[in-house]
């Protein structure tokens, strides 16, 4: 029984991998929640709001949770599928052309989460950038979220260290020849922990630049 239980979990895992990879993304590999590294110290670069999204977007600080708050929230999950994009750029200096790639990254990481659904899967998504499901987030006008159970917050808002996750990956962080790579996380509580020692599941498709 225990062998088929494990077959199954299996299976779902490369399922999602699959449904990763159809969603566009070039990298999909699992890890337990654990080896997620957070360091509360990297809310300092929310509170400087370089992006403009401080106090004006549910998904982001403060409004979104201390930072004791967001990792008690990834800690309920035992297994992390972490996407990756890696895209080929002009020049990766220019902020409105990372942006665009950015938001590709993180229309394709909602496409992902409706598959996931309509496979009668449910997990907690954590984005590449603040939430855009509105033009002006609910709460630069005083109303609650529009979208409570689509709401996502980003990587930083978490206080997730994404360079260490990528080297846990075995993935890129820092891409040259222009390229920039984005990632997104998604939380999941179906799956068992992984046995120590055991290798992870991942996709790496064939596309190199």
């Amino acid at each position: 029984m225990a062998e088929d239980i494990d077959r199954n979990q299996e299976e779902e895992m490369e399922q999602a991998v699959k449904i990763a990879v159809n969603s566009g993304f070039h990298h999909a590999v699992w890890i337990d929640s654990k080896e997620l590294i957070f360091d509360a110290a990297l809310r300092k670069y929310c509170e400087e709001n370089l992006c403009g999204n401080y106090g004006k977007n549910y998904a982001c600080p403060p409004d979104c949770g201390t930072a004791v708050d967001m990792e008690e929230r990834v800690r309920k999950y035992k297994k992390a599928l972490v996407l990756q994009t890696i895209t080929q750029v002009e020049d990766i200096m220019d902020s409105q052309e990372t942006k665009a790639v950015k938001k590709r990254h993180n229309q394709k990481t909602r496409e992902f989460v409706a598959r996931m659904e309509e496979n009668g899967k449910q997990g907690l998504i954590i984005m590449a950038g603040p939430c855009s499901l509105c033009a002006n987030c609910g709460i630069q006008e005083g109303m609650p979220c529009r979208f409570p159970k689509k709401i996502a917050s980003c990587l930083s808002a978490y206080c997730i260290n994404a360079q260490k996750m990528a080297e846990n990956c075995g993935l890129e962080y820092w891409c040259k020849d222009n390229r920039v790579a984005f990632f997104s996380v998604y939380l999941t509580e179906e799956a068992e922990e992984i046995n120590e020692g055991s290798e992870l599941l991942s996709f790496t498709d064939k596309m190199r630049w």
